[in-house]
């Protein structure tokens, strides 16, 4: 009969994520990511199998997370525009909730790393960015609705120019240009989005 776990595999998978978040992928040995896990080296194949498989686990944790926490953000009687300015926002408040300020984001992190190369990572991105832009674009209909975002784009322009946006803000951050500059940046696209509303 097979033991049961002696952990548990959430957090476990929380741990994970941290570990490839911070170093990335292919800098996070073994050994950094048992550690980080708190996992035996049999507890750890015999749950995730493989380093890769730990990777996908945890960044399927990370979307429906992070999905889960945007809806959640936009669950509000308030006009969208406001809301909308107060996302992007907060993509760049060094007070968020990450492993350390200049980690990015860890499904851009790994689409520039590993998407162009491994075919089940990459669909694992684009279901990610899919599903965003989907609820961005449906929000953005929102915000036509309640008259607080201008009629300027198709709702579904609009929702790729805001993902172009968050992720080309976390690769800035990332490579360490100032916070000014990145609140400069998401005044003038918020701006060209929703004129003076923000």
């Amino acid at each position: 009969m097979p033991r049961n776990r002696e952990f548990d595999i959430e957090q476990a998978l929380d741990q994970a994520l941290n570990a490839f978040w911070l170093k990335g992928y292919a800098a996070t040995s073994m050994t950094d990511l048992m550690a980080a896990m708190g996992l035996s080296k049999s507890s750890f194949y015999q749950c995730f199998g493989s380093k890769r498989e730990a990777l996908l686990a945890a960044l399927s944790r990370y979307s429906v997370r992070e999905l889960a926490e945007t809806r959640l953000h936009f669950n509000s009687a308030e006009p969208v525009a406001p809301l909308l300015a107060a996302w992007v926002r907060h993509s760049i408040d060094s007070g968020a909730c990450r492993p350390s300020q200049r980690c990015g984001c860890l499904i851009v992190n790994v689409a520039v790393e590993l998407a162009p190369h491994d075919g089940e990572i990459e669909e694992a991105v684009r279901h990610h960015l899919d599903k965003l832009a989907a609820f961005l674009a449906d929000t953005i209909q929102r915000g036509y609705a309640d008259g607080s975002i201008p009629k300027r784009f198709e709702p579904a322009q609009s929702a790729d120019m805001l993902l172009n946006l968050i992720a080309g803000l976390q690769v800035l951050a990332k490579g360490g240009v100032e916070a000014h500059r990145l609140a400069a940046i998401v005044d003038v696209q918020l701006d060209c989005l929703l004129g003076q509303t923000h």
